[in-house]
This record gives structure tokens, sequence and C-alpha cells, in this order.
């Protein structure tokens, strides 16, 4: 074969697997792991199963790039040096963080792939909370030095919580606590101390506990 054959062909084949690879993709996002079958793949990508399976063994090791593919399209996360942020500040700029990642096509997929999954997922979630780590630990700072308890717990929470907000979550989380929640939006965002609870525009106490005399 001449080198000018041989470039088209490898070209060709370069190709065809990235079609093979885009197929499944919508295929795990749509049904999960589990729920996905080879022949339907091939049936998305447009080959017969012959061809699918002369680039990817099985589907385990297709799925393998597949994930590969999305969390190479990661974007680096940037945050500011701690020193120049309050606590607001620094919980803001992490949603922000969250919110970038939620336009990211790659890590809305890379979520919903590990949803419909179930089972089975252990290694991308834990590339997911290691890519999300920077993120954790800059609120986790934040919250140690405003001296809130509990601060790798209420950390966690928050990017969990903010994770959902943006539909990034991967749906093996804990569940949230409610009451740890509110403690700590009081304390990042509100006017008042924790034990004064929420105030309305009028200034009365409002929120869980709270009673207004009329």
């Amino acid at each position: 074969m001449s080198s000018g054959n041989r470039l088209r062909w490898e070209r060709a084949r370069e190709q065809t697997r990235a079609a093979i690879i885009e197929a499944a993709s919508r295929a795990f996002e749509a049904t999960g792991y589990d729920d996905t079958c080879m022949n339907r793949i091939a049936q998305i990508a447009g080959y017969t199963k012959t061809t699918v399976y002369s680039h990817f063994r099985d589907k385990g090791r297709l799925f393998a790039a597949v994930m590969e593919s999305h969390a190479s399209r990661f974007h680096l996360i940037v945050l500011p040096p701690m020193p120049m942020l309050a606590l607001n500040e620094a919980l803001a700029y992490v949603a922000l963080e969250i919110q970038k990642l939620a336009q990211v096509s790659a890590c809305r997929r890379y979520c919903a792939t590990i949803r419909r999954s179930g089972s089975g997922m252990g290694f991308y979630v834990e590339l997911w909370a290691a890519y999300l780590a920077p993120c954790r630990e800059f609120v986790h700072v934040a919250l140690v030095r405003e001296g809130v308890e509990l601060a790798k717990y209420h950390a966690d929470l928050y990017l969990q919580l903010m994770l959902q907000a943006n539909s990034l979550q991967i749906g093996l989380s804990a569940e949230p606590n409610a009451q740890a929640t509110l403690d700590l939006f009081q304390l990042a965002f509100g006017k008042t101390s924790l034990n004064d609870g929420f105030h309305d525009d009028a200034g009365l106490p409002c929120g869980p506990g709270s009673s207004t005399k009329q």
C-alpha cells in the first residue's frame, strides 16, 4: 500500500471510530450502560455491528472511550487567590464556575451518562470528584477561615447543591441535610446571625421556626 493510500485509509478509520464514539455517547446518555447494546450503537452510527467490534472489542472498552472523550473536553477550573475574597464572594465565585461547567456539553453528557448507568460507575464518579476538587477545597478553606463548624461537610453539601441546581449531579451523593443547608445559607448570604433567622423586606422574622404577631 502506497503512503498516500495508507494515509487515506487511516483517516477513514479514524473518522469511523469517531462516528462510533459519538453514536455510543448518544446511546449511553439516553439509556445508560446496562440498557445499551452494541447493536443499538451500530444502528445509530450507521455501521454494521461487525464494524463496531472491529474498532472496540467489547462494550466496556467502547464506554471507556466515550467517557474519556467527554473528560478530554472538560476545561481547566481556575480559582482566584483565596485571601482576596470574603466568604460570600468565594461561594458566589464557585457557583459561577459550576454554571460555566453546565454550559459545557461534555460535562452535561458525562454526568447524565453516570446518572443513567447506575452501579459500576465508581471510577467515573471518582474522576468527576477529582475534577471538582479545587472548587470543593476553595469553599472548604473559605468556611474554615470564617470559623464554620463541620466545614468539610458544609463544603461538600454546598457543591452538591450547586451541581444539582445546574443538572450536573451524578445521583450518587448523600441526601442533603435541610437544616445544615439553611444554616450555611444564612451564614453566607443572610444579613442576620444564625440565631436571628431570616427577615423579610419589612424586617420581620420569617422562615422555619419564626412567628409574626400582628
